[in-house]
């Protein structure tokens, strides 16, 4: 009796026309099957079982059956006048936002809830230009507290007040998605930031308006990571940089991922903002 995991499918893909055609990669037959995932990151398994009930609660926008929604019209601003100048143009962009059109935001329910999708962290280190040492220190702390090796950027022109030179590497980037994003903000909102003295939290204005949030954290905050604070001494105090930290969500406002955000424990202050 031969089973389906002793089936072998073909090493190279001749087309969609060749009679042996490779199984699906969630099939255990394929060559590109992953198993897994065995375990869920805490954070993720709380906002399934918890945080995404209660943003469908607080998000809801109730219709009245049969009316549906209201519609919104063409977005985009059409030439108007007699010229031929302007036959066969495209329409112009909307008024604002540097003629950007923003996503149409649709009413919350079980298909679209709010949810984190990507964590970017950025350095930028002026001093490596003159000291290779700085990046790499730098490198090695990203990697530490990401487990993921850093993407180092070069300059595309000189700016002096930033210490920047032309083609000379001065950032870094790590890029975190799935499991590895939700250990990270797990260890962001339950280690790091309510260590961080004197700290108000993240400002209601750090958004994008688009669902994307942005903060800031300083060298001596980097430090409280546990990947850092067991081996301290691997890092020299002045060659610590500071770095930015991207949130990115699927939610289309920023009133929306400031809410998600709240609920996995981030603290945010100032006045309140629509948008």
């Amino acid at each position: 009796m031969t089973t389906s995991y002793k089936y072998r499918p073909p090493k190279y893909y001749r087309g969609p026309l060749h009679p042996h055609q490779p199984p699906p990669p969630d099939d255990i037959s394929s060559r590109e099957f992953i198993p897994g995932p065995f375990t869920q990151p805490r954070l993720l398994e709380t906002y399934d079982s918890v945080v995404a009930s209660d943003m469908l609660a607080l998000c809801y926008t109730h219709v009245i059956p049969g009316e549906g929604l209201k519609d919104r019209g063409d977005r985009m601003r059409h030439w108007v006048g007699d010229s031929p100048y302007y036959e066969n143009r495209p329409p112009k962009g909307p008024k604002g936002g540097h003629g950007r059109l923003r996503p149409i935001h649709k009413p919350i329910s079980f298909k679209n809830i709010p949810e984190l999708r990507k964590a970017v962290i950025h350095t930028h280190v002026p001093d490596a230009v003159e000291n290779r040492g700085y990046l790499h220190s730098a490198s090695m702390l990203l990697q530490s507290i990401s487990g993921h090796r850093a993407e180092v950027h070069k300059a595309k022109m000189s700016v002096q007040e930033w210490g920047a030179k032309k083609g000379k590497h001065v950032s870094l980037t790590v890029e975190l998605e799935g499991e590895d994003m939700y250990h990270f903000m797990a260890k962001l909102v339950e280690i790091v930031m309510p260590q961080i003295k004197d700290w108000p939290g993240v400002s209601r204005g750090s958004g994008d308006s688009v669902g994307n949030i942005s903060l800031g954290l300083r060298p001596e905050d980097l430090t409280l990571f546990p990947e850092v604070e067991v081996n301290l001494d691997m890092y020299p105090p002045d060659k610590i940089p500071g770095c930015h930290i991207q949130i990115q969500t699927s939610a289309v406002t920023d009133k929306e991922a400031r809410l998600l955000l709240s609920t996995i424990g981030v603290p945010f202050h100032d006045k309140v903002k629509k948008r």
